[in-house]
């Protein structure tokens, strides 16, 4: 779709009004032609003559030269190269060649003066300054005043009243003969008519020069609303490619787990909606005393390397902005910013901002845009980036903060494994009687204590499982799966499960479905999951149903649903249930098993597939999930 302002540039300077009344003038010159003619069959049947000879004459010229022109036109506006593709970038439109307006002026010039010299003869022929035509010179001055340059507008007009002045001085003085017509009144040289024919040529006088006055002034207004109509139209496609901008990097963000190719994707993003040089983002050592490059975009190796790393203490710009505070060079040798400007001027760095990367009070590092030209940059520009910086910094601790929380969940686990599965040997030993026999009630209390740490023991593996796959998640390359395969696969394993609590499993897989860019172990996590779930809240006698389908509600989907006549999850639930740990309250009382984190997986999983899950749950009755996965 075309730009908003192009479109206003083009009605601003009335260039497409210019082109568009051009064959207009050609049909309203058609339909005048016509009008003549009935107009002289009129005349004819009242008055039983022809019109006089003159205007007939006029009215075959008329006809003639509006043949010619239209000749010219359907000429011109004929299509001479194949079309062009609309511009979609600042610099195409820039570069675009804009249409020559100079035939169509000249085409516009040639049809009013012939208009105008027609109308003048007319005048002259049907009576002078009496004649009614002269009225009809009004709508040639409104037309050339919004069609053409109003120096034009004022040069027609003064032209139409200087013949018609002449007109009137030839007749007064007899050195023309007056035409005689209806509308003609024989001049005589006495003062009542010489007053009464000024009086009408200075009306005429005003009514023109007024008119090309007012069509003139209401051009150049019209003129100055478009500029600034352009002005604001520019103003908010900007705006509206940027929010575009910032709307994909926060969706983008939001599905990234690697925080190096997070601050790439930040990097990049911010040169190209700026359309500057480069960008990139130091990060603030441990010690909070030097700057190391993280990440950039569009500057040199060499550059890189010879800035590496920043002392902070002898880099009074980053101490700055460490610090808290926004710096912007508009050009790198207005004064001394920099220990070294050589290396930024060969790296072709004219003017930069440079921002804190920070959440609260926290600074993380400082994220510099480059630009080649300038003073490129502006005050909105500032803002703007502000904003972006604001994000890549909460995305970047935000991925910190996990990264440590995985960490943590990893060290925690092999600590607590080491000390319990102690623990749970000693309670063997003693179960088994090598250090004593045991009576009855000893030996169930060692038995309920080595389920309660099997129990522990599995939650512990569980978290060890969900910190690794967590991990690998962030890392692992999708590929094409078969989900079919993957779900018939895993179905005999889990129908002997089902088996083994008299629950009842069937299965629906169309074996026909179209691949999914994933993992098989994503698939896997994603289809047991659910699964176990439906057999684990569902009590002896029940039944589950799975299937795997075509999604006829969205295009390139697949539907993969799990139906269970389980013990329901209640409706205040729903908000919590992808929330890590989280279990409903008769969950707990139904099995003591489980950690909380089955529907956490599943949720990752499709997030990272770019899915969506949905459930319906009524208590005591059963629940539905249903996972929509595209395909690829």
């Amino acid at each position: 779709m075309q730009q908003g302002y192009e479109l206003v540039r083009e009605q601003l300077f009335f260039r497409k009004e210019l082109i568009e009344r051009l064959p207009w003038l050609i049909r309203l010159r058609w339909i005048a032609v016509g009008a003549t003619c009935f107009g002289c069959i009129i005349y004819y049947l009242f008055w039983q003559t022809l019109p006089p000879a003159p205007l007939v004459i006029l009215l075959i010229g008329v006809f003639g030269y509006n043949l010619l022109v239209q000749f010219f036109w359907k000429r011109l506006s004929r299509p001479k190269q194949p079309d062009i593709p609309l511009p979609t970038t600042p610099s195409d439109r820039q570069s675009r060649i804009p249409i020559s307006l100079t035939p169509y002026h000249i085409l516009a010039h040639t049809q009013i003066s012939a208009d105008l010299l027609t109308l003048c003869l007319a005048i002259y022929f049907s009576g002078g300054i009496s004649s009614p035509l002269t009225s009809f010179t009004i709508f040639h001055v409104i037309l050339t005043g919004i069609l053409l340059p109003p120096s034009s507008c004022y040069l027609y007009g003064s032209l139409v009243l200087a013949a018609l002045g002449f007109l009137v001085f030839l007749e007064h003085e007899t050195l023309l003969p007056a035409w005689p017509t209806l509308f003609q009144n024989i001049l005589h040289a006495h003062d009542v008519q010489s007053a009464e024919i000024l009086v009408r040529y200075a009306a005429l006088c005003a009514a023109i020069l007024i008119t090309a006055y007012l069509v003139t002034t209401l051009k150049l207004s019209l003129r100055a609303k478009g500029r600034e109509l352009l002005h604001l139209s520019r103003e908010l496609d900007a705006s509206n490619t940027k929010l575009t901008a910032l709307y994909e990097m926060v969706k983008d963000m939001g599905e990234c787990t690697d925080p190096g190719t997070l601050m790439d994707m930040a990097t990049r993003l911010a040169a190209h909606i700026m359309g500057v040089k480069a960008c990139s983002i130091k990060l603030l050592d441990d010690q909070q005393k030097m700057l190391y490059f993280t990440s950039s975009y569009g500057l040199s190796d060499d550059f890189i390397k010879s800035t590496e790393s920043i002392d902070i203490q002898k880099s009074l710009i980053n101490r700055k902005i460490i610090e808290g505070s926004v710096y912007s060079v508009g050009h790198i040798d207005e004064k001394d910013y920099f220990q070294y400007p050589e290396d930024i001027r060969k790296e072709g760095i004219a003017s930069m901002i440079c921002l804190p990367l920070q959440v609260a009070k926290q600074v993380l590092g400082v994220f510099c845009v480059y630009s080649s030209t300038s003073h490129y940059f502006m005050d909105e520009d500032v803002s703007f980036l502000a904003r972006m910086a604001d994000l890549t910094a909460l995305e970047i601790q935000k991925q910190k903060a996990q990264s440590n929380r995985i960490r943590f969940l990893q060290k925690a686990v092999h600590q607590l494994r080491s000390p319990m599965h102690a623990v749970i040997s000693m309670l063997k030993i003693l179960k088994n009687r090598y250090i004593g026999p045991l009576n009855d009630p000893q030996n169930e209390m060692i038995q309920r204590c080595e389920n309660r740490l099997e129990l522990l023991d599995a939650v512990i593996m569980d978290l060890l499982n969900f910190s690794i796959r967590r991990d690998m998640m962030s890392q692992e390359s999708l590929q094409p799966v078969d989900t079919a395969y993957v779900l018939q696969g895993l179905s005999s394993l889990v129908q002997n499960q089902a088996m083994e609590r008299n629950i009842s499993i069937h299965f629906q897989i169309d074996a026909s479905l179209p691949t999914v860019m994933a993992t098989k172990r994503m698939i896997d996590d994603l289809f047991s999951n659910l699964i176990s779930n439906a057999i684990k809240y569902t009590p002896a006698g029940g039944q589950v149903k799975v299937s795997l389908i075509p999604d006829t509600d969205k295009e390139n989907h697949i539907r993969f649903t799990v139906t269970d006549t389980g013990i329901g999850i209640p409706e205040d639930a729903f908000l919590h249930l992808f929330t890590e740990f989280f279990r409903t309250e008769n969950a707990k009382a139904f099995t003591e098993s489980g950690t909380g984190l089955g529907l956490v997986i599943v949720k990752e999983i499709l997030d990272r597939l770019k899915g969506t899950i949905s459930v319906s749950s009524q208590v005591e009755k059963g629940t539905t999930f249903v996972c929509d996965i595209p395909t690829g």
